[in-house]
């Protein structure tokens, strides 16, 4: 069964057309031109087609990363520049006399990486002490390559400028300015579109892989002992019903129904990251808690089979129901978790980590590797080193009494530090401000 990936290409249209020649040998994928004029056209480019296309591929790096840092979720890829292709330029620019590589390389580039132009020039002997480079950084602009080469040219210090931006190569020739254009080589168009296959094929995997969400009513027996009568309850399990049925349908789930307090749906790892925006929120949670007025839990699991994705999903809900419940947390195959999902502190963090440092901290103090990567995290998440077990209390969704444990903990091994104090709104004794020490040591 063909893979049939589509793979939108952006750029010039003449790069375009070179990948789309190229790209029609590849039985897997399907090409959709997206060609523009100007790289300030990207944007409109990509949000035009994005939609229709598994995989976004670039002609250049300038159009993918002024799209990366619009959509850094979207998956894509760029043919890349190397100094192989400068290559051609060259030996065009002497066979139009205009270069003579006795005398020296007196020209500007733009774009490549310093070694990507002098290691290729010196590999076979030529000259490199003339030439000017302007790598290229997130941000520069069309403007910046085109003043960039022209000051050179005027000032007599270049004979020839290269670059591998068509604009910047069209703006130069209409001042005047002798100009050569570097062009991807077939191989580099043939790597980008191999990455794409690849890029889509764990695309493909990650979002078919099998997702199991465990629910679980909060304290049910005690929720049952306090509400007004029988009937009530089963009004509100009807109601309860109700939600998952319309949760199930929209998430194709299969639904699974047991006798104790809890259920469970099985569906795909890509629906859901659709339905909680990228495992930002929980729609289900919220929607249960705001409609019953019941506390409940959600642990969702990823994993190839069901059996391990119920397992994840076991995990997640023990930390959703910790310190309280009423969260709901995802953990990933490879171990990581993100959570407590809907909450302006969500965390990312792994519960396992093969890092030495982070592994010989974690038992030097007594808690365990997933605390510390949480902790990490969580500091990551607040801008600071500096946190008070209020704050910790907050963001593991813990009790403070908890919290104040784990930092007192930390303190005694001198992994935190007393730093400071704050007085809380109203009354309340101080409250102690610690500084972190972990340097060096990384989540994964």
């Amino acid at each position: 069964m063909s893979l049939n990936m589509k793979v939108a290409v952006i750029g010039p249209h003449d790069l375009v057309d070179a990948v789309l020649h190229i790209g029609s040998l590849f039985s897997e994928l399907s090409m959709l031109p997206a060609p523009y004029q100007h790289e300030r056209e990207t944007l409109e480019r990509v949000a035009k087609i994005r939609d229709q296309a598994d995989i976004l591929l670039f002609t250049g790096p300038i159009p993918y990363q002024i799209a990366l840092a619009a959509s850094p979720d979207v998956p894509m890829v760029h043919v890349h520049y190397s100094g192989t292709a400068l290559y051609k330029v060259l030996f065009e620019g002497y066979r139009q006399r205009i270069l003579s590589f006795e005398e020296g390389l007196p020209i500007s580039v733009d774009v490549l990486q310093k070694n990507e132009v002098e290691e290729p020039l010196r590999e076979i002997g030529l000259p490199i002490q003339d030439i000017f480079i302007k790598s290229y950084e997130t941000g520069m602009s069309h403007e910046e390559f085109v003043a960039f080469h022209y000051d050179l040219w005027r000032a007599g210090k270049v004979t020839v400028t290269v670059t591998c931006v068509t604009s910047v190569y069209h703006r130069l020739i209409s001042l005047g300015v002798p100009a050569f254009r570097v062009v991807p080589t077939q191989s580099a168009i043939r790597d980008a579109l191999n990455c794409a296959l690849l890029e889509g094929k764990s695309v493909r995997f990650s979002s078919t892989q099998i997702a199991v969400g465990i629910m679980n009513i909060d304290n049910f027996e005690q929720v049952a002992k306090e509400a007004a009568s029988e009937y009530d309850i089963q009004r509100k399990k009807i109601i309860l019903q109700q939600i998952l049925i319309d949760f199930g349908e929209e998430t194709q789930s299969l639904i699974k129904w047991s006798d104790s307090d809890e259920v469970s749906f099985i569906t795909t790892r890509g629906i859901i990251e659709q339905v909680t925006r990228k495992f930002q929120d929980a729609p289900l949670l919220l929607e249960v808690m705001e409609r019953l007025q019941w506390n409940a839990s959600i642990g969702i699991g990823m994993g190839r089979t069901a059996n391990e994705a119920e397992g994840k999903a076991r995990e997640a809900l023990l930390k959703a129901k910790a310190g309280g419940g009423g969260n709901c947390f995802l953990m990933m195959q490879d171990g990581m978790v993100y959570g407590p999902m809907g909450s302006e502190l969500k965390l990312e963090y792994s519960a396992r980590s093969e890092n030495p440092e982070l592994i010989s901290l974690a038992k030097k103090v007594g808690l365990s590797v997933g605390t510390i990567n949480k902790l990490i995290s969580l500091c990551r998440r607040l801008g600071t080193r500096t946190i008070t077990a209020a704050q910790l209390a907050e963001g593991f969704g813990i009790t403070l009494r908890s919290a104040r444990r784990i930092m007192a903990t930390l303190e005694k091994y001198e992994v935190a530090s007393i730093v400071g104090e704050e007085q809380p709104a109203g009354r309340g004794r101080p409250r102690q401000i610690y500084s972190l020490n972990l340097e060096g040591v990384d989540y994964e």
